[in-house]
């Protein structure tokens, strides 16, 4: 019979949904000798189950009643000594009770040791291998997501593979196992009794059937839910002074209670979806015990049965019922756990869309860059390089400007390979750098961005990020060069100092002269300037300039400059507009063709004119005022 198109895809969904997260499991592999642990534990606990009602069972029949012994109960207790007489025999059913009690005990705590250290182990392999796979994601990929979100994923959804196996799949195996094991004990004692206590199978079947998908979707509401009040936390925290300086504290958190209410909802729906399940299967176990215990006490009265009998049936219907509830809620708990764990896979499914090529090599590169006919664009429909070629040779500086929004930085970003073009090709040495490792084309790019990137970590570890086993005498010979050295011996610890959150602590100029030092340290053959200076002030910038032109010297440089008087003495210089190159020759060149270069580097000079004009009158004011 055919399906239909609305009918087969939430089930393919569900069973596409459902492999998925088989594939978690794989993160059990390396553990297998701690699952054999569990295993052999899980079997040591449900032979100790099997034995828990018998002392009760002697303590009523053979004890209380008088009753004598079966042959084959005598062979296996006749050489504990003195279990012929009653008081004998009490004893030992006394000391049973205790030793069955200390030995579960044992296992039990056996068992959460290495199931603890099993489920941790794997959420944060998990978690490990979620937060390497986002760092190699694009920045597409990055820009079109919240950071809270994100952060909640990799700390808080990956727990879901330890809810999966030790929260699923283990008590899945011993509800099997107990199962398995008091139906074949009830049957040897009274079969019709095991066949009816089995007809509450089909209910607790049809409750996951009815419970189980609402399950997951009210888990999926609430963790999605979560994500988004993390996102606000961290955009609040990130704009801390512009929520200050504008007053937003109470904006901020009125956002934050208003998810927060919409959480507690999605919690109460989810709470409530579970206590239905609940009472449903503990209704039908209950059903069945009520059912068990007339027939059994029929059976008794009959004389079919003794009251220890009866007893250790109750015991193991009990015991027959846990594991079936077990089992049902072990999907209620899958169906918990796949909510997480879909928004894991969600994430691990994205292919990066830069990778190395499967015949792609290391080299070591002198810096000789082409760009030949590259188109790109972030979007299929809006394209931002359009037929883009140019050339590099080692030790060039290339300068790169024009107008905001033109294309300049996105050009660059090709090079480092954070995106790869639709069309044409990027080349260092004559070697496209896609027939390239990705490692080794970043190793020898060194790049100071107009943001620096500084890391709540010390001075030294700032500027040895991109070589870690730096020896001191290296990183104090870099930061001597970008002119940081002075700045930070002053520092409290001096470069043992430990430094802010994104630079806190640090003026601009400070927080550029550590990126500055950390390029000169990582000593590459091709540099990338990206405005290093646009964010300073003309004094800032011109203490930075003598350092720029050091780190520069030897390598071949690409400098997207926001100030055009700082590339007067460039190689060549590139005027981008619209994706295109539009211009390109060195500065004196440009200014005699007049075009868009001549053009920006007129209204640059007029409005720096204007400033100085400005600051001479206002000080002039000032001068006079106070004479």
């Amino acid at each position: 019979m055919l399906l239909r198109a609305d009918e087969n895809g939430p089930a393919s969904a569900r069973m596409s949904s459902f492999f998925a997260q088989l594939r978690l499991l794989r993160y059990a592999r390396p553990h297998l000798g701690r699952l054999l642990l569990m295993l052999s534990l899980m079997a040591l606990s449900v032979g100790l189950q099997v034995l828990r009602p018998w002392p009760m069972k002697l303590l009523l029949d053979q004890v209380l009643d008088g009753k004598p012994l079966a042959p084959k109960a005598q062979a296996l207790i006749s050489w504990l000594p003195g279990w012929q007489t009653a008081h004998g025999l009490l004893i030992w059913v006394c000391l049973a009770t205790v030793l069955i009690y200390l030995f579960g005990s044992i296992m039990t705590m056996l068992s959460n040791d290495a199931s603890v250290h099993l489920g941790q182990q794997m959420t944060f392999d998990l978690g490990a291998d979620l937060f390497l796979h986002l760092q190699r994601l694009s920045l597409i990929f990055h820009s079109r997501r919240t950071v809270g979100d994100t952060i909640s994923r990799v700390t808080s959804d990956t727990y879901c593979v330890e809810t999966l196996v030790t929260g699923t799949l283990m008590p899945l195996l011993r509800a099997i196992v107990s199962l398995v094991t008091m139906f074949v004990i009830m049957w040897g004692m009274q079969p019709t009794m095991t066949l009816i206590s089995l007809g509450v199978a089909p209910f607790l079947m049809l409750s996951i059937k009815i419970w189980g998908r609402s399950l997951k979707d009210r888990n999926r509401e609430r963790r999605d839910l979560e994500g988004r009040m993390a996102d606000i936390v961290e955009q609040a925290l990130s704009a801390i002074p512009a929520v200050q300086a504008f007053t937003r504290e109470e904006l901020e958190c009125g956002r934050f209670r208003d998810y927060a209410t919409r959480t507690v909802a999605a919690y109460r729906r989810s709470t409530r979806a579970g206590n239905w399940f609940r009472l449903f299967v503990g209704l039908v176990t209950a059903l069945g015990t009520a059912a068990m215990i007339y027939l059994g006490g029929r059976y008794a009265l009959s004389g079919k049965m003794s009251a220890g009998i009866i007893y250790v049936f109750l015991n193991y219907l009990a015991a027959l019922y846990d594991p079936l509830e077990d089992i049902t809620y072990t999907a209620s708990t899958w169906q918990g756990a796949s909510a997480n764990a879909d928004r894991v896979i969600e994430i691990l499914d994205v292919d990066p869309q830069v990778s190395d090529r499967t015949d792609a090599r290391d080299m070591q590169v002198r810096g000789h860059v082409r760009y030949e006919n590259v188109c790109f664009g972030y979007d299929a429909d809006r394209t931002v390089l359009k037929d883009v070629s140019l050339e590099a040779r080692p030790g060039e500086v290339i300068a790169i400007v024009g107008p905001t929004g033109a294309g300049k930085t996105t050009l660059v970003n090709l090079l480092v390979r954070f995106f790869d073009p639709w069309s044409g090709r990027v080349t260092i040495d004559g070697h496209d750098v896609r027939d390239l490792k990705m490692r080794s084309v970043r190793q020898q790019i060194a790049m100071v961005l107009q943001d620096p990137f500084i890391f709540p970590i010390t001075a030294a570890e700032n500027i040895a990020y991109g070589r870690p086993d730096a020896p001191r005498e290296q990183i104090v010979s870099a930061a001597l060069a970008a002119n940081a050295d002075p700045f930070i011996r002053r520092l409290p610890d001096g470069y043992d100092a430990i430094i802010g959150e994104r630079g806190a602590t640090l003026s601009g100029g400070e927080k550029q002269r550590l990126s500055i030092a950390r390029a000169f340290l990582k000593d590459a053959p091709i540099l990338i300037l990206d405005e290093p200076t646009s964010a300073l002030d003309a004094r800032t910038e011109t203490m930075l300039l003598g350092a720029l032109e050091r780190l520069m010297n030897g390598r071949t440089t690409f400098i997207i400059a926001h100030r055009l008087s700082t590339i007067r003495h460039a190689d060549k210089i590139l005027v981008v507009d619209d994706g295109r190159i539009v211009e390109q020759g060195r500065h004196e060149e440009l200014m005699v063709r007049g075009g868009l270069y001549c053009s920006l580097y007129r209204q640059q000079m007029e409005f720096a004119r204007h400033a100085a004009a400005e600051e001479t009158e206002e000080a002039e004011s000032l001068a006079a005022a106070e004479g």
